[in-house]
């Protein structure tokens, strides 16, 4: 039986629709496929820009922080760098050719116990345990408050908690004249003069059996070499096509002063681009720390 001609151009219709429609949806999948990958591209691009941009940064940085640090350690300067910081932190500011504004901060960070061992020998692990049991079982919102992973295992006199120096004090001098220890360390932290070696003054060490004066230079330090370090950049127009600001922050560690080598370079121990958002953007640099300690607080 034979079709009729027009039954046969509908069937060929009917078989042509679905093609059609197969075709379209193949057409979509594979632009879709390749706006995605574009996409992806653009992204990783965007990454890598901003990768090369926060290494450029760090780098310069770097070099900013060894210059300002030799400079103050330049003819066997004896006083501690915390003398040469601004109140609220500030060590500089520097103007590029671009309209880029740059302020640098600086803060320290050897106020509380190191409880990592890795990089320290026998005797700094040793004594980073004594500092740890000194301080007690710690829960773990007081570990992530009262202990750190990296720089030297001495803590700070001038940014530990009272509590932490006299708990140290009283180990060393096994609670003998400790009150007075303790005072006389107190008073080096209050004067704006002191010296770096303060420690060793016989108001101190007077009230100290045989190798304690010794031991309690290691547990305590004048000259903290972990810092942390805030950069603030106001990015000109060349930089950026719309003028934005910048935020970085990182710990470094500076070279042990008491070696003979000078040309040990300041360490980058972390470094990282601050996602300010629509209202960190107005934040200073002491609200935003404010408000990320408050914030990690929150989170423990």
């Amino acid at each position: 039986m034979m079709r009729h001609p027009r039954s046969r151009r509908l069937l060929r219709r009917g078989f042509a629709l679905p093609l059609v429609v197969m075709l379209a949806m193949a057409g979509t999948l594979l632009v879709a496929v390749m706006l995605d990958r574009q996409s992806g591209q653009t992204l990783m691009l965007g990454r890598q820009v901003e990768g090369v941009r926060a290494f450029h940064f760090q780098r310069g940085l770097r070099e900013i922080i060894q210059a300002w640090v030799r400079n103050q350690t330049r003819y066997a300067r004896q006083m501690p760098l915390r003398a040469a910081i601004d109140p609220d932190g500030r060590i500089g500011e520097i103007s590029l050719a671009d309209g880029t504004h740059i302020v640098l901060y600086v803060f320290e960070g050897q106020g509380t116990a190191r409880r990592g061992t890795v990089g320290l020998n026998r005797q700094e692990r040793d004594d980073a345990q004594t500092v740890l049991d000194i301080l007690g079982p710690l829960s773990p919102q007081e570990q992530k408050a009262q202990t750190r992973e990296h720089g030297p295992v001495a803590v700070s006199i001038f940014s530990a908690p009272v509590e932490t120096l006299a708990a140290i004090v009283d180990h060393v001098t096994g609670g003998e004249h400790s009150g007075d220890v303790l005072e006389a360390i107190l008073t080096l932290r209050d004067d704006p003069n002191v010296t770096t070696n303060g420690l060793a003054k016989p108001e101190i060490t007077q009230h100290l059996e045989d190798g304690k004066a010794e031991e309690l230079q290691r547990l305590l330090t004048m000259t903290p070499r972990l810092w942390e370090v805030v950069l603030e950049a106001d990015l000109g127009p060349d930089f950026s096509a719309v003028p934005t600001r910048a935020r970085y922050w990182g710990l470094f560690l500076l070279p042990d002063a008491r070696r003979t080598n000078t040309y040990e370079r300041v360490q980058v121990l972390t470094w990282n681009s601050i996602d300010l958002g629509p209202q960190g953007d107005g934040q200073t640099v002491e609200q935003w720390r404010r408000t990320r300690d408050q914030d990690d607080a929150r989170r423990r």
